[in-house]
């Protein structure tokens, strides 16, 4: 073989074997074939039957492709322009647009009490820490606990009505002061679009939004309508190692995630956001209006991503992003815009696949893109030395919880821990188990020291006196943490627990050896206070119920056990002190066990409001 053309050869398979090793700059790759790379090898590793994708750049759609299937085991494969999928809280970005254009035209005001559009029964009473405002609205700032996070308060509400009025939550902190991810919010300005306009949610988006830009497959539907099922994807949970598809959840409130759509209709909505509220003449929105809209508003720090008005900030590749994600009814949804570079990201993943790992999936091929088509370098910022650090340690809970219901456990259950680290860094912890690093380089404000480039920071809030009240993730702007007092938090409680379980384990027990009647009343004691115990366990299994239709049921169970138990142990103490054939001192380290663990277990129940409350 001549040498210039074996030259040629080797070279051309150089350049290949780099192409699939990905070691040639970005560009190297076209679009749609690093899109092509990511999401099939994403829909495989995760077992996610498919997903449908919108990339839009210089202001026209560079890419619509659908993935794998529909529904798993079908054929049926996924069309970007045909295929429905559920896109979850995506939708409330559209809530947010007709709330915009009503403020544009001077029919609803941001920094006007809601009160104003309300009628009589859905008034939110007066409180002396100021109006409830649109404004807090768009930034879940309205300072109300959040319920339903883990179980159903009662059966489905018949329309946004019935939801707003028995599910109304109670306002625990001044509004605008934190965050706190609020469905009961969005479902509250929706319902104020629908009095200003006196037009049906869905009616109002489709004459003034969805027409004029094209979007003829998106609806807003808590249910799918009979001749839609066939175009619309299925959910899938992964059971067993394999995709499995799930019955059609009737959505709770429309606001909330019963928006059904396609990307091809989703990318006119970017257009519509990233060229002003204009795409092939028609016009949905102000440029002042969509500029207005997509600048902060809120934030925890300014260090931090907060909240444009509606839309959620991002941080991501040194890069600031506006957009929103849906996780529900197994469906995990993305929509990210970059507004100064006409840029922007729709994907939806028809499954959760394993171990939720669809929520990473999301956000890697985001990266992904970004770093593909924006791959200037991030500043590598100067630290500072952290006096002190062991004064950030504590645990953290969520303000995205209920404080009155029987919901609050969640505080420890979702608790962030922080500890200090050689006496210069922070050690996170989150509920998943995972860790990471994070060094100072501004006052309370940390990022990570594994990746200097890193976009990610977090930020704590100390009071007047220096104590440290606060700690904010720059990745969940929809959330706040408060420090926990020791006794609220989980090392606590779990001890707890084990402790209570232990002791009402070693009675019975006891009870094997020292056969007496007052062995056996307290064995089946602290029996009846282990299958409580038991079902505590259930209820509260970390970040997963076993199932959310059967808890209140459970619950109650629970607490009526809880409550026959406690209400019987004085008694049956005092009888079994009495009973003949007893070992006194056997008997009396039984007895001081369970009564120590009885009051505890009640205590704790009592506290965490799964005792007694909604």
């Amino acid at each position: 073989m001549p040498k210039p053309l074996a030259a040629r050869l080797r070279m051309g398979l150089t350049v290949l074997v780099l192409v699939l090793l990905g070691a040639l700059p970005a560009h190297a790759e076209s679009l749609e074939a690093a899109v092509d790379r990511i999401l099939t090898r994403q829909l495989a590793q995760h077992r996610i039957p498919g997903a449908t994708v919108a990339v839009v750049r210089d202001g026209r759609v560079a890419l619509l492709q659908g993935y794998g299937e529909a529904e798993v085991g079908t054929g049926i494969p996924v069309d970007a322009a045909r295929t429905r999928f559920r896109v979850a809280s995506v939708g409330k970005l559209f809530v947010w647009t007709a709330v915009m254009r009503l403020v544009e035209q001077g029919r609803l005001d941001l920094d006007a009490d809601v009160n104003t559009w309300l009628e009589d029964g859905l008034r939110r009473p007066p409180g002396d820490d100021g109006p409830l405002t649109l404004r807090h609205l768009m930034a879940h700032t309205g300072g109300h606990e959040v319920l339903e996070r883990l179980w159903p308060a009662g059966p489905v509400p018949d329309s946004p009505e019935a939801y707003l009025q028995t599910r109304e939550p109670r306002r625990v902190r001044p509004p605008g002061e934190l965050s706190a991810y609020s469905d009961y919010g969005t479902t509250l300005a929706q319902h104020l679009v629908e009095r200003v306009t006196g037009q049906r949610f869905e009616d109002h988006l489709r004459e003034t939004i969805w027409e004029p830009l094209g979007m003829r497959h998106t609806l807003f539907r808590r249910a799918v309508p009979p001749p839609l099922v066939q175009d619309v994807a299925r959910g899938h949970d992964v059971v067993r190692g394999q995709p499995r598809a799930e019955p059609v959840e009737r959505v709770v409130v429309a606001s909330s995630g019963s928006m059904i759509t396609t990307a091809a209709d989703v990318s006119r909505f970017m257009l519509a956001h990233l060229r002003g509220g204009e795409v092939d003449g028609q016009r949905v929105l102000g440029e002042d209006t969509v500029r207005r809209m997509h600048g902060q508003h809120f934030t925890h720090h300014d260090g931090l991503a907060g909240w444009a008005h509606g839309f959620m900030e991002l941080q991501v590749h040194g890069q600031r992003l506006i957009g929103h994600t849906g996780d529900a009814y197994q469906f995990i949804s993305l929509l990210a815009l970059v507004p100064e570079r006409g840029w922007g990201l729709f994907v939806s993943y028809n499954g959760l696949g394993e171990k939720n790992a669809a929520q990473h999936a999301r956000m890697e091929l985001l990266e992904a893109l970004l770093g593909r088509d924006f791959p200037e370098p991030r500043p590598n910022l100067m630290l500072l030395p952290t006096e002190h650090a062991e004064r950030f340690a504590g645990s953290y809970q969520t303000t995205w919880r209920a404080y009155g219901t029987s919901e609050a456990s969640l505080a420890w259950r979702q608790e962030v821990h922080v500890s200090a680290y050689g006496g210069a860094s922070l050690i996170l912890r989150r509920p998943d188990g995972s860790a990471r690093s994070w060094v100072e380089i501004e006052p309370l404000l940390f990022r990570r020291t594994d990746d200097p480039q890193s976009s990610e920071r977090i930020a704590f809030r100390a009071d007047n006196g220096g104590r440290i009240t606060h700690l904010f993730l720059g990745s969940r702007p929809q959330e706040a943490y408060e420090r926990a007092p020791w006794y609220d938090a989980a090392p606590l409680t779990l001890a707890l627990l084990a402790g209570c379980a232990g002791l009402f384990a070693l009675t019975v027990l006891g009870a094997l050896v020292q056969r007496t009647p007052a062995q056996g009343v307290l064995a089946g004691l602290a029996g009846c206070h282990l299958l409580v115990l038991a079902g505590v366990t259930l209820l509260l299994r970390p970040l997963a119920p076993f199932d959310a239709h059967a808890a209140p049921g459970l619950l109650a169970a629970v607490r009526w056990g809880a409550l026959l138990t406690g209400g019987l142990t004085p008694g049956l103490l005092f009888w079994s002190a009495r009973a003949r054939g007893s070992t006194r001192t056997a008997w009396l380290g039984f007895a001081m066990a369970v009564a120590l663990g009885a009051t505890l277990l009640t205590a704790w129940l009592y506290h965490w409001r799964l005792l007694a409350g909604r």
